[in-house]
């Protein structure tokens, strides 16, 4: 008989339940243990999702031995030191995106990993990025080298009052406190946006020079119900990679401007242009030239079918497959770290 997952959640907000639903559906884990902060909460939420033992200290769900794996949902402010009693504990650990709000707590998590091989350890970036159809299709045809020689990635995204995390979760106002977030949409969207964008590409590139060419903040003046609002709203970069690619990355929850979620992908012998969130327009533009560049201009449009793919569910099914050895992270902490690495240094500049 197949051996079930055991899995404790830490956090128990919106984005915990999620997690719940997807690795309950996977039909190979059980949800044993969650932990909330707030204990007048917490039966409900147990009763709510089947989950047999509560606790409001985390540690809890780390001195039980039957524990294989936790996901660690808590915000980001709160992640470092649950991160290292996980993997004092010997737990493997799904971590929500962005792993840490600083570079030397992100630095300390992929030294204390890397002494720990035998856990498994998946930063939760790919969820919009590695694990649907679009970023695979993408992926092959960059491989094929259809588009020759990639030189430039321009990709923007620019909403009006979407504020960071809230949109999605109006009572989590800890997403517009920097202190607590780490950042506003360069760090809650920004994860997302280089794994899709580094990974079709292999994560070959490295950066060898980022201008930040600005970042605003203090754009929506509406209440949003908290007196801490400090998180950037807007921002535009512009990035050298190694082997002549050139990135620019524009991103906005807030702007008095709306542009769709937008990439183009542009090669020496083929260019790509998508939304590429599973949710939005599940058509990807291929432009070429017939007869090897030698011809005339044409355009193809492939159609993703999207049907039936949940990100969240699939990230879910991916780590419990990574856990039962029958695929490969997708986002291990290290490659997360570098994701970070370059947010990092644009905060520095701003």
């Amino acid at each position: 008989m197949e051996k079930n997952i055991v899995v404790g959640i830490i956090g128990a907000g919106m984005i915990a339940e999620k997690h719940i639903v997807g690795l309950q559906k996977t039909g190979r884990a059980k949800v044993k243990w969650v932990a909330r902060e707030n204990g007048e909460k917490l039966k409900s939420f147990q009763e709510k999702y089947s989950i047999p033992f509560g606790t409001t200290d985390y540690r809890d769900i780390l001195a039980d031995s039957e524990v294989d794996a936790v996901v660690i949902t808590a915000p980001p402010a709160f992640h470092y030191a649950m991160f290292v009693d996980a993997v004092n504990a010997g737990k493997h650990i799904l971590l929500e995106k962005p792993a840490a709000v600083s570079k030397s707590h992100v630095d300390s998590m992929v030294a204390l990993a890397a002494e720990h091989p035998e856990l498994l350890i998946s930063d939760c970036s790919s969820r919009h990025a590695r694990l649907q159809p679009k970023f695979k299709i993408v992926k092959s045809i960059i491989d094929s080298g259809k588009l020759g020689e990639i030189y430039f990635i321009h990709h923007n995204a620019v909403a009006r009052q979407s504020r960071p995390g809230i949109e999605y979760h109006p009572s989590a106002k800890w997403f517009l406190n920097k202190n607590i977030a780490g950042g506003g949409v360069l760090f809650d969207w920004g994860v997302y946006d280089l794994s899709f964008h580094l990974g079709v590409l292999g994560d070959v590139p490295q950066l060898e020079k980022s201008d930040l060419l600005f970042m605003k903040n203090g754009l929506d003046n509406v209440d949003p119900g908290t007196d801490i609002f400090d998180v950037e709203e807007h921002f535009a970069v512009s990035m050298q990679f190694s082997g002549g690619l050139r990135y620019y990355w524009e991103h906005a929850t807030n702007a008095n401007m709306e542009a769709t979620n937008e990439t183009r992908i542009y090669g020496t012998r083929g260019g790509i242009k998508l939304s590429f969130c599973s949710w939005e327009n599940p058509d990807i533009e291929l432009f070429d030239v017939e007869d090897q560049g030698r011809g005339k201009a044409r355009k193809e449009l492939i159609h993703v079918d999207m049907q039936g793919h949940d990100d969240n569910d699939a990230l879910s099914q991916h780590f419990v497959n990574a856990l039962l050895g029958e695929e490969k992270i997708e986002m291990p902490l290290s490659l997360a770290a570098k994701h970070l690495d370059i947010i990092f240094g644009i905060y520095d500049k701003s």
